[in-house]
């Protein structure tokens, strides 16, 4: 963009200075050309102050008008209680993080952001528009999230108030819904959708084979199947691709509805069926712990993999030892690259414990991305230019490569080999006690598989 095109952009939207926009887009261009961490040596050194700072959202007053310095405000809805809580505090974290970076580097266009979090039952249609319109009440400039396993509840909400929505709900039939309709052209699901768990895993064991990292001693897949639509579409996709690239499914054992307390009579029907894999599609952290723990006393030859749950810290918390050989997965994981280690190291210093290697990137990478178009827009209240822009922009975040054109994230290697445009379907495996080894896909690895304590070959 020219200085005259900025000058007009000024014009347009409400009497932005010249002087403002300038400086947004110079904070713009600094985020880029250090890989999506904006300012990150300053504000790294500074600290976070944790609080996200300012006052509360007032409705309508956020505009990007001459003079303007109230706080730019978004809102967060996350799972902060629960059995979530855990997750929902990766989330808020990852973009409490990044408001307190971009503040600490001077704001957007000298304007401080504003993070405000509501405890939201992801579970819970009433709980989630109930808090969906408490934001947009406010007034806010954006709304973020994780996921929301209820995420139609929000649809029509955000329709409404047309506010940029950016989440992580990895879900296929939200992306679905998105394009269904131009009204849904402000919910952005900023990772690819479910699906490319279940289209990703055979070849993922096809290439371990490939490579003579493991023998198997059977092309038997045993899948135990989450109590969520996320885990049912990637157990049927899973069904689906297995005997296209060679491999049989030897059985399929839904959970069932409710908490997961005794594992015992579904490890007896893993035992049973004697595969050389055992895939669990739940996705808590604390009930993928126990059934690792379970399936590690009396395990069978098989490589276990278990689904994104472990990405959050609470998992091998509670696994411990028994989590050492277990393999698991996410569409949208923070790299083992410069940007993901600095990330980690700014969160650790940031909160005291470590990041998980999920959320806590996307949290972090969809402020960023918002801060960046604002910057760039002179103005966060023109709802459908700040919609357009994030259609447009190439982000490189500490999840990889976000390009939104279809509003909705795009898998590598699979869907999109351009690595720039695309978020890596990254395959951990947990290794002397420690998360973080990236075994698949090249060039992303910085680990080897080795098989698992009961593993024999």
């Amino acid at each position: 963009m020219s200085e005259e095109e900025i000058h007009e952009e000024g014009a347009e939207t409400g009497g932005v200075s010249r002087r403002t926009v300038l400086k947004g887009a110079a904070i713009a261009g600094a985020s880029l050309m250090a890989g999506g961490v904006l300012a990150a040596c300053s504000a790294s050194d500074d600290g976070g102050s944790g609080g996200g700072g300012g006052d509360t959202a007032s409705g309508g007053g956020g505009g990007g008008g001459g003079g303007n310095t109230s706080d730019i405000v978004i809102g967060g809805l996350y799972p902060l209680t629960g059995p979530n809580a855990s997750d929902g505090e990766q989330m808020k974290n990852g973009g409490q993080l990044a408001v307190d970076e971009i503040n600490a580097a001077g704001g957007v266009g000298g304007r401080k952001l504003k993070l405000v979090a509501l405890d939201t039952d992801l579970v819970s249609p009433e709980k989630i528009q109930q808090n969906y319109q408490k934001l947009a009440d406010q007034g806010v400039d954006a709304i973020i999230n994780g996921y929301l396993l209820a995420w139609d509840a929000a649809m029509d909400a955000a329709a409404t108030y047309k506010a940029p929505f950016l989440n992580a709900s990895t879900s296929q039939a939200q992306c679905d819904k998105i394009n269904s309709d131009a009204k849904y052209n402000c919910i952005f699901q900023i990772d690819p959708p479910e699906t490319w768990y279940g289209r990703g895993f055979p070849s993922f064991l096809n290439n371990l084979v490939a490579g003579g990292k493991w023998k198997p001693r059977n092309k038997k897949i045993f899948i135990v199947e989450g109590n969520v639509p996320y885990s049912q579409v990637i157990s049927k996709v899973t069904q689906e691709q297995a005997p296209k690239d060679g491999w049989e499914i030897a059985g399929v054992e839904p959970m069932g509805a409710g908490a997961m307390t005794d594992w015992g009579p579904i490890l007896a029907k893993v035992k049973a069926a004697d595969a050389a894999v055992v895939m669990n599609t739940h996705y808590l952290p604390s009930e993928l712990a126990t059934f690792t723990t379970g399936f590690a006393a009396d395990p069978t030859d098989s490589l276990l993999y278990v689904q994104y749950g472990a990405s959050v810290p609470e998992y091998l918390e509670l696994a411990k030892d028994a989590a050492n050989g277990v393999v698991w997965a996410t569409v949208t994981g923070v790299y083992g690259d410069a940007i993901g280690k600095s990330f980690g190291e700014r969160y650790q210093k940031a909160f005291g414990k470590p990041c998980g290697y999920s959320n806590s990137g996307s949290g972090y990478d969809e402020v960023y991305m918002l801060a960046n178009v604002w910057a760039m827009l002179g103005d966060t209240k023109d709802f459908t230019k700040v919609c357009d822009a994030l259609r447009k922009i190439i982000w490189r975040g500490v999840n990889g490569g976000y390009f939104m054109e279809k509003n909705y994230g795009l898998s590598f290697p699979a869907e999109q080999p351009d690595m720039s445009l695309s978020q890596a379907h990254l395959f951990f495996q947990i290794q002397n006690g420690a998360n973080g080894t990236i075994i698949q896909p090249a060039p992303f690895t910085n680990g080897e598989f080795q098989l698992a304590p009961w593993q024999k070959s």
